[in-house]
């Protein structure tokens, strides 16, 4: 059975045996892990946890054992097996040896990076489908994130509004490590009241080292000097130029949309992509000194950073990067 993790709370876990969590959104993976974990020893089926870090230094024979014999100190376990790769043909053997002796004496948790088509197709993969329950992760985007932010400080008893929201998933979209952290930094200021959204944003900004979404706030403020200082922090501090490239592309993309939609089209603009009454100014700041012939050669710059990152010369890439804000910003 295959589920997604909003409704593993609804999942009754006693009569499974084997687990396959797969993804590569962190946060929800470990908390999903977590809940199976606490489940499995509140109904009393495990006592004992063993954990492998599936490598090339991995005793297979020593995993074998614990569905083998039951240990001295325990009637019940759970196994785990994490993976940093997919499994390749070898491992994937082993599964299919492994998956015939679980039992509720030894049940078996798998943790995978994310898997594809091809993986679904292999003999472990429908086999554990079969007969255990598999929860595929993937990163909440759009509409799904907002409501996993919502959810999220509804969890910490946090009052909030729309825009509270929003500042979250601009600060730290992609990143719900970060964003957790973020929220708890706040819960830890204000645990009684709802800070305004200036408040919010003033810790969010003091949480948050120089980000890209501060470099983008500061590309539509035409601030250039800033976007040089930001932009050679994160340089010096080990970003990868990814992230940023994709920042100013989703940003530059919402500013040809507005020069080509017009005055009438701006609300369904904002609406469609999510902008924030805040950033909603910004964007109208910079429209003016945005003709959509400057956006549309800002755009192909942005093509050539990802193909720079694609071909693994990051300096060109940061040097793209630089000249793009230039002549974006030049007259």
């Amino acid at each position: 059975m295959k589920i997604y993790p909003e409704r593993l709370s609804g999942q009754a876990v006693e009569g499974i045996n084997c687990f396959l969590l797969w993804g590569d959104e962190p946060l929800i993976k470990q908390e999903s892990t977590d809940w199976i974990r606490q489940q499995l020893q509140q109904k009393q089926c495990i006592e004992e946890r063993r954990r492998f870090a599936v490598d090339n230094e991995l005793s297979w024979a020593e995993v074998n054992d614990c569905f083998q014999a039951l240990s001295l100190f325990s009637q019940s376990q759970l196994v785990e097996l994490h993976f940093d790769k997919l499994p390749d043909k070898a491992q994937q053997q082993q599964l299919e040896a492994l998956l015939p002796m679980v039992s509720e004496e030894t049940r078996l948790l798998l943790s995978m990076p994310k898997l594809g088509k091809p993986q679904e197709r292999q003999k472990w993969y429908q086999q554990l489908e079969k007969q255990g329950l598999v929860v595929a992760i993937y990163p909440p985007e759009g509409r799904h994130l907002q409501q996993w932010v919502s959810q999220r400080l509804q969890r910490y008893q946090l009052s909030h509004s729309a825009d509270h929201v929003s500042l979250l998933v601009h600060y730290f979209e992609g990143n719900l490590l970060a964003l957790d952290q973020a929220i708890q930094i706040v819960r830890l200021r204000w645990p009684d009241q709802q800070p305004s959204v200036e408040q919010f944003e003033s810790c969010l900004s003091h949480a948050n080292r120089f980000s890209a979404f501060q470099l983008a706030d500061a590309m539509l403020a035409f601030d250039l000097k800033r976007c040089l200082l930001i932009l050679e922090q994160l340089r010096l501090e080990g970003d990868e130029p990814t992230l940023i490239n994709w920042t100013i592309e989703r940003d530059l993309k919402v500013l040809l949309a507005l020069q080509q939609g017009g005055p009438q089209q701006q609300a369904t603009v904002f609406k469609k992509h999510g902008i924030w009454a805040k950033r909603q100014n910004l964007f109208n700041q910079a429209l003016p000194r945005c003709s959509e012939a400057k956006l549309t050669r800002a755009r192909l710059q942005v093509a050539e950073v990802d193909k720079a990152i694609k071909s693994f010369d990051s300096t060109f890439a940061w040097l793209e990067l630089e000249r793009l804000l230039l002549n974006l910003m030049s007259r």
